[in-house]
């Protein structure tokens, strides 16, 4: 069952009208002119279109027209917010938790519609909505694991329970499944040397390549582990000559170095080496993996792969959805759930899960193998980052964050309560390239290793560095933000007039997300720099990439990434386009100790009986994603299984 619909609370609409019609002009005694009224109004994603059908004295209709929100996250705000409308008469109801922009959107909009219809929108904001009557009921349930999370990680985990032959009850505290799956770009890094091995290796790759061989450490389990990579580089060098070098071993030594070496390296090659056997497992459920992979911010080694058919994370939660259907598999899941508390037995095992509803319902949640605690990080939770920040990052007080809201870190308190153990808590990865506004990543124009330009037109990184690097580099220039610098050839804007997330261009521009131009100087003048300063530093960089030399920076890849798969960075042809882009939270790397077979460690390092975790909720293996969800997600029901 796929989560991507259209949804309406009343009827669905393909009409496309947009501009505001009256079918009747004759104001009635009640306030409204009787007839159908078209609304827009802004959303997460862009403009969101409403049919708004009216007779004399109240609204009948609401239809949703129109909108571009992100499926699975929008659907309970097309589905609640038009119905409680017509229900109580009234522009006062609640928003969806989880979707407040869609649903202020889908306000906005029928007053729009109202004030065209002679109504007051002002008067039925005020008119009351009778209070949500709170159910006393306690409901309790039985299955093997409970699922706390439904995510990536958590329903990866219910679909390896499944194929163990265990039953589950999955709980997410949202309104709509996926969590940060969905708000994804939908790469999961994946070491397989046949698809890597597709593209040429060039100097930089080379020079790369060498650096790490020789990277200082006094790890000796990081020496052997670059004594073999250097083997396996000479033999690969001889059998794949002028092709690009990678292998669990080197996917692993790359990241471990990446994220400041604060890995425990033997969960981080555990992930690394599951990488190409969740990718074939998940291609087994139906998962279309594109034919080649590609680099992303932060990676410029092209390792990443996505789906062929799917711009962001949503095509994961589909596939895992679709599995647990077309295989009935026994897996409950139970939305607006959220987990408050872990239920011990009197041997120290964790036997269940406390949760409360929405509505109130008091849920008691019984486990017959195990808990599985898939909640994701904390990046949303500024409060939970300063408590355990490391000091690498001075305003996390106040930083915006790419994630879910959600994302506040109530399974690392739930299990803080047993006696869990932490790791690496106070590593933060900061997103580079986010919003200004939102912190959300998907209004971009333009690749993320195309070039960056501060507010007075000048470079000033190596746009393919590791992304602490860039992070401190943005938030060293004016205002702490950067332009994203591109044009015609590498936007990243598709056949459609979309961004690599979908995104209508057109939109963003009318937002003031993205400038474009057709010519550098009048770009220079949108942005409000000297176009002679921008003139040179785009003919500096262009020249760097030509010649795949960048003396002042040390560029070693002018490779393009997702946004950008066909090639260079350079800046060729009109339009040309500027995107604002400001560091945001995106990664909270730290979480609960565990194994590498996914048990929950306490502080000693002893396994918290009938406890699990994976995804983001953990710490150890210092990344996150898609790949760590895939990874033990896949984990947690063998290891369960195998339990006593």
């Amino acid at each position: 069952m796929g989560i991507i619909k259209k949804i309406t609370s009343v009827v669905l609409s393909l009409a496309m009208t947009m501009s505001l019609v009256a079918c009747s002009s004759t104001p009635t005694s009640a306030g409204y002119k009787a007839g159908k009224y078209t609304g827009k109004a802004t959303g997460m994603k862009g403009e969101i279109v409403v049919d708004v059908t009216f007779d004399e004295s109240s609204i009948t209709a609401i239809d949703i027209v129109s909108h571009n929100e992100t499926p699975g996250i929008s659907d309970a705000a097309f589905e609640t917010v038009p119905a409680s409308i017509i229900k109580y008469q009234s522009l006062g109801v609640d928003t969806v938790a989880g979707a407040t922009v869609s649903s202020n959107a889908i306000l906005t909009a029928v007053a729009q519609a109202v004030t065209e219809a002679g109504g007051d929108a002002e008067t039925l904001k005020n008119v009351k909505v009778e209070e949500k009557e709170m159910s006393n009921e306690t409901v309790e349930l039985t299955a093997d694991v409970i699922i706390v999370g439904g995510g990536g990680a958590g329903f990866t985990s219910a679909v390896s329970c499944a194929e163990q032959g265990l039953s589950s009850i999955i709980i997410e505290k949202n309104s709509y499944l996926g969590g940060n799956t969905i708000r994804s770009g939908g790469a999961m890094a994946v070491a397989d040397p046949e698809v890597i091995g597709r593209h040429n290796m060039n100097k930089a790759h080379e020079q790369t390549v060498e650096e790490l061989l020789v990277a200082p450490t006094d790890d000796p389990e990081v020496k052997k582990l670059q004594a073999t990579c250097k083997k396996q580089y000479e033999a690969y060098k001889k059998e794949h000559p002028g092709k690009l070098y990678d292998s669990v071993e080197f996917t692993t030594l790359q990241f471990y170095f990446r994220f400041g070496q604060s890995a425990i390296l033997e969960q981080l090659y555990d992930t690394v080496e599951k990488s190409l056997t969740g990718k074939e497992w998940l291609a087994g459920y139906g998962f279309p993996w594109g034919e080649e992979s590609h680099g992303i911010i932060g990676d410029s080694w092209l390792r990443w792969c996505t789906s062929s058919k799917h711009k962001s994370g949503i095509a994961y939660i589909e596939v895992l959805q679709d599995a647990i259907k077309e295989n009935n598999y026994n897996v409950d899941v139970h939305k607006s759930v959220t987990g408050k508390s872990l239920i011990i037995d009197d041997n120290g095992k964790v036997v269940g899960v406390n949760a409360v509803g929405d509505d109130g319902t008091t849920y008691v949640l019984h486990a017959n193998k195990g808990v599985v605690l898939a909640t994701g990080g904390f990046a949303a939770n500024n409060e939970m980052m300063m408590k355990y920040s490391d000091g690498r990052w001075s305003n996390l007080s106040d930083i915006s964050t790419t994630n879910d809201p959600s994302s506040q870190g109530d399974g690392i308190v739930m299990a803080l309560e047993v006696g869990a153990g932490l790791f690496d808590m106070g590593h933060v990865q900061v997103m580079p390239l986010a919003d200004p506004q939102t912190g959300y990543t998907d209004t971009i124009v333009g690749s993320s290793t195309n070039l960056y330009v501060n507010k007075e037109g000048k470079r000033f990184v190596n746009e393919c560095a590791d992304r602490d690097t860039l992070t401190n580099a943005i938030m060293a220039q004016t205002d702490s933000c950067a332009y994203v610098i591109s044009s015609k050839e590498n936007a990243g804007i598709d056949a459609e007039g979309l961004n690599i997330f979908g995104r209508k261009v057109d939109e963003l521009i009318a937002d003031e997300k993205v400038i474009v131009a057709d010519t550098i100087p009048e770009l220079a003048e949108k942005m409000g720099v000297e176009a002679s300063v921008l003139e040179e530093t785009i003919n500096k960089f262009n020249k760097a990439a030509q010649e795949q030399n960048d003396p002042e920076f040390n560029r070693q890849s002018f490779e393009g990434d997702l946004g950008n798969v066909d090639g260079t960075p350079e800046i060729v042809s009109a339009p040309y386009y500027a995107c604002l882009r400001k560091p945001a939270a995106h990664i909270t790397k730290g979480g609960l100790s565990i194994s590498k077979e996914c048990h929950v460690l306490n502080e000693k390092g002893e396994h918290i009986p009938g406890l699990y975790a994976a995804g983001e909720v953990t710490g150890g293996a210092s990344i996150a994603g898609l790949l760590l969800s895939t990874a033990q997600g896949m984990t947690v029901g063998e290891t369960i299984a195998n339990d006593k």
